[in-house]
């Protein structure tokens, strides 16, 4: 029984052995099948893609955006202006009003026909000084003078505002750079891992 034991058992490690040995060589045989494909993979898709994808984050750091922004919106103006400055005054200044003028001495009329108890007697009237005359001032002054100006005038306006504003913004240096760079180092494992493949199995 012992004999038959042992029999059994040499037949099971002879059988295991070959089939160890086989199974070992279709292994190595689909590994060296597939190591071809998968270092193609490697150098046409992995690598390409990752360096693709490095340059893209790269040019988004560089890009630079050009726009034309439209303003349409009223401004409040709001300040005080100072004015120190001769003001030059050139024009003519037509006078036409009523008024009262008061004399400042005695005045004669010669000639002045007054009239007493209806008869009409030609004589001299003088008038006193102090008395108030209404007259009927209508003419042309001309106003030639220079003058000087020093106030501040107030200010308060609101003003339309229709116009375009050229815009040019880089991406990398308004705040994009530091977002890239952290991109860019999630790859960094990646890509380190996929060159430590070798590009091609050479068997000695």
């Amino acid at each position: 029984m012992k004999e038959r034991l042992r029999r059994l058992w040499r037949a099971f490690v002879n059988f295991a052995i070959i089939f160890s040995f086989i199974v070992n060589c279709i292994l190595v045989l689909v590994l060296l099948l597939a190591a071809g494909p998968l270092l193609q993979i490697k150098t046409n898709l992995l690598e390409p893609l990752l360096y693709n994808l490095d340059d893209a984050f790269q040019g988004l750091g560089r890009t630079v955006i050009r726009t034309t922004v439209p303003v349409d919106q009223p401004i409040g103006i709001q300040f005080d202006l100072p004015l120190d400055q001769p003001l030059d005054l050139d024009f003519d200044l037509t006078i036409n009003q009523d008024t009262t003028v008061v004399l400042l001495r005695d005045t004669s009329i010669p000639n002045t026909t007054v009239y007493l108890n209806n008869v009409p007697v030609r004589t001299t009237v003088v008038l006193p000084a102090g008395t108030p005359l209404p007259v009927r001032l209508n003419m042309v002054v001309p106003v030639e003078k220079t003058i000087p100006v020093r106030m501040t005038v107030p200010v308060s306006q609101t003003v339309p505002i229709r116009m375009e504003i050229p815009v040019t913004i880089q991406l990398g240096p308004a705040g994009l750079d530091p977002a890239v760079q952290r991109l860019r180092d999630v790859f960094v494992p990646a890509r380190a891992l996929i060159e430590s493949i070798p590009d091609s199995v050479r068997f000695r």
